[in-house]
């Protein structure tokens, strides 16, 4: 995504000037010992400010969020911990800003041309203030419409998940992350932690953008255990991002506390072409790390007159980090690429590569660390719509499983003081299915560790207008149920009001809430079993068919019932399943005081 900034010049004077312009653009603030935010106060009916944050001149960030004057719909903070003692600088001007891009129409409003007055710039500088809290603190995780098993940050929007890896014991989500508003923009990276992929602690903000006109989009990290960068420091091996700096090309950040902070490598960039989202791992047989990055700029001749631009995943490789070659690409993918190696269940000793983009096609093949090979033309991923996009997945697992974490896009949380989603983790698996082999998501094994309040039935007859119901307390809930087709023609689950149905005779599977739907063509003709699985919360519905052979997120809104029903439908009572098993598990929600 990319927008357009045209900033006015921003007077620097001192506080103490009796000059009306310094009083509406500049203020000092001093952190004192145990202040910890430094606190912004956001009206979504505001126009955007420009606000730069500086110690003894040097700038620490530059944003524009909706500073308001006024009373706050809601607060927004800088961390201001490291600062303690020490005196910060707050500088805002007004902001003209020509939006472009995918989320216009949910992100900046109708009001974005216009401006604060210079009185209403000099009451919210005032109104800012540093504390031990931010005002809304005592009510994070606990809002109303707040995901309970989906990670959303603290404040402000969030959209690709970036740098997923094992690391000193923990696993570390980054994502894009709009720390001060909403909307779309400002894009930092943003950073949690886990122990167990389920529990997340919202730790600083990880990485800022480099100047005025860059931010910090999409990429990955990896660790260099043999230290062939040369970065090890003191017996430590860095965490290091890789990531797009817009303004730069691909970069390199070094951590040596475990993610809490970033330093920037002397070498940046490491890479300049048209295009973003780095994705870095060690590929062992070769002895070198590979980049498959996407490249939008690529000239690719079709005959001895004629060239065209195409979109490419473009594959890199280097032996240290800093110093890349490039190899190959493989034509008509979008951005943020992934590629990583998985057996083929069924099949002993058979492995396949697979190369998959932010939209959720992908390609299966060969790979020698320089070239892809295509050995199965591109599929489908996501069946949803396009709710769930730009998935990556996670570096150096201790067990060794493809683990997944998508961004569920569009599925928003409005009138909130966060946005967006992280989609349920997932453990990607491929399997040879009626139509050949399938890239196939199923739940972690660990959302077990939530499950609460569970009923489980089993070896129940289903007829029309005879099915089975299940009531429960509410979201999030997550339900599996395991059919014997019989001789039933559609069936399937109604989970708080939304259905989940298989249609055979059509080779069809439905969602259904009120008079919206979405139909998918799948054909299941290989097993009499049948599959439906989902997780439901909030505004989130994620649906499993048949272990991952189809699956997709979509919001989950409108008014819920409270019972979980399994059913068949068909003319007569002479159509029968068999409903082998039924797991309905209420869940505890991921966040813990």
């Amino acid at each position: 995504m990319k927008a357009t900034f045209l900033f006015l010049p921003l007077a620097v004077l001192s506080l103490s000037s009796k000059n009306v312009l310094a009083q509406d653009s500049l203020r000092s603030i001093k952190i004192q010992k145990g202040q910890v935010y430094l606190n912004l106060p956001v009206s979504e009916s505001n126009p955007l400010t420009k606000t730069s944050i500086k110690y003894e001149g040097k700038l620490l960030d530059q944003f524009t969020l909706k500073l308001t004057s006024g009373k706050p719909d809601y607060w927004v903070f800088f961390d201001v911990s490291p600062y303690q003692g020490k005196t910060l600088t707050v500088e805002i001007s007004n902001v003209h800003i020509p939006i472009a891009g995918a989320f216009t129409n949910i992100t900046q409003g109708s009001n974005r041309n216009t401006t604060m007055t210079p009185e209403e710039r000099a009451k919210a500088l005032q109104i800012i203030f540093a504390g031990d809290r931010f005002p809304g603190q005592d009510s994070v995780y606990r809002e109303l419409k707040r995901p309970q098993v989906h990670y959303s940050a603290q404040r402000g929007w969030i959209n690709d998940p970036n740098g997923l890896i094992y690391y000193n014991n923990e696993y570390h989500l980054f994502y894009q992350h709009n720390p001060y508003g909403w909307a779309w923009g400002n894009m930092h990276w943003g950073h949690a932690t886990s122990k167990d992929l389920v529990h997340w602690k919202e730790l600083p903000e990880a990485i800022y953008p480099f100047g005025e006109r860059d931010a910090a989009f999409s990429g990955s990290a990896i660790v260099d255990p043999m230290n062939t960068s040369g970065f090890r420091k003191n017996g430590i091996d860095p965490l290091i991002a890789v990531y797009t700096s817009t303004g730069r090309g691909e970069c390199l950040k070094l951590s040596y506390d475990n993610g809490k902070t970033f330093t920037e490598y002397d070498g940046n960039p490491i890479l300049k072409h048209q295009g973003r989202d780095p994705k870095v791992f060690w590929y062992e047989p070769g002895k070198h790390w590979v980049m498959v990055v996407w490249d939008f700029g690529r000239t690719k001749l079709m005959s001895t007159r004629d060239t065209v631009i195409i979109n490419q995943h473009v594959i890199y490789t280097s032996p240290d980090l800093k110093n890349w070659i490039y190899q190959s690409g493989v034509d008509g993918f979008f951005e943020c690429p992934e590629l990583f190696e998985l057996p083929v269940e069924g099949q002993p000793g058979q492995k396949k590569w697979v190369m998959y983009d932010a939209t959720g096609r992908y390609l299966l093949g060969d790979f020698d660390g320089k070239k892809f090979s295509v050995t199965q033309q591109m599929r489908q991923y996501d069946f949803g719509g396009g709710y769930f996009y730009a998935s990556q997945t996670y570096n150096n697992t201790p067990d060794h499983r493809r683990v997944q974490v998508g961004w569920g896009r569009g599925i928003i949380q409005t009138d909130m003081p966060f946005n967006q989603a992280m989609l349920f983790p997932t453990e990607l698996r491929l399997k040879e299915s009626f139509d050949g082999i399938r890239l196939c998501p199923e739940p972690i094994k660990e959302i077990t560790s939530l499950h609460k309040n569970s009923q489980v039935l089993s070896g129940k007859m289903l007829r029309v207008n005879a099915g089975v119901s299940v009531p429960v307390s509410g979201e999030p809930l997550h339900v599996k149920a395991v059919f014997e087709k019989g001789d039933a023609r559609e069936f399937g689950l109604n989970v708080l009001g939304y259905e989940l149905s298989y249609n055979s005779l059509l080779g069809e599977f439905s969602t259904i809430q009120g008079e919206k739907s979405i139909k998918t063509n799948y054909v299941n003709p290989g097993s009499e079993e049948f599959i439906i699985e989902a997780i439901v919360d909030k505004n989130i519905l994620e649906v499993f068919v048949n272990g991952g052979e189809l699956y997709y997120a979509m919001p989950f809104n409108g008014d819920k019932s409270k019972v979980v029903e399994v059913f068949i439908k068909g003319r007569g009572n002479s159509s029968k399943a068999l409903l082998k098993k039924l797991e309905v598990h209420e869940l505890n929600s991921i966040w813990k005081e």
